[in-house]
């Protein structure tokens, strides 16, 4: 006895229809996520081998990581990086890179970081206004905490420490 005919046809059309298009993306598939991880895999899809241009480094990754119970942001770059902690508000922490522009547009778009349970809530790396030598990476927080920041090669790390507070989700917008 068939009760859906049309709905179970439908199904298996568009199943079919969406399994040629993911294979033909050109990307291997090894697990839900195939950006940069610090130490496991360097390289995302299409940023492999960049170099720096102009005597400008690349700011070519801004990640996040659910690591410990604050949580991790790092920044790579195509060559160690150089930056300076920029006087900010205490629930944020503000990195200029000198001499770092975005590889690409789509590296500076916000981590909207809220919805998990660590310290920070958003990440945003912008050229500096009036200044395309230097990019300005803002990471807010959800309350001022302790955090430990390391240069490991072209990567720079900041390690946060858990909220004290309560985390509650952010509101939807």
């Amino acid at each position: 006895m068939r009760r859906f005919p049309l709905f179970s046809g439908a199904v298996l059309c568009l199943a079919a229809l969406a399994a040629p298009a993911a294979a033909q993306d050109g990307a291997v598939r090894t697990g839900p996520y195939l950006g940069v991880q610090p130490g496991q895999k360097d390289d995302a899809p299409g940023k492999v081998q960049l170099a720096s241009k102009g005597g400008l480094k690349l700011l070519t990754w801004v990640g996040f990581q659910m690591v410990g119970e604050g949580g991790r942001v790092f920044l790579q770059t195509s060559e160690p990086p150089t930056y300076q902690l920029v006087s900010a508000r205490p629930d944020e922490v503000v990195l200029e890179l000198t001499d770092t522009k975005l590889h690409r547009k789509n590296d500076g778009r916000p981590l909207k970081t809220g919805w998990f349970p660590t310290a920070v809530r958003e990440i945003d790396a912008d050229p500096v206004r009036g200044d395309k030598t230097r990019t300005r990476v803002t990471i807010r927080l959800r309350e001022q905490v302790g955090y430990d920041m390391r240069q490991e090669g072209n990567y720079l790390i900041l390690d946060f420490r858990a909220p004290t507070a309560p985390i509650t989700a952010p509101p939807i917008q």
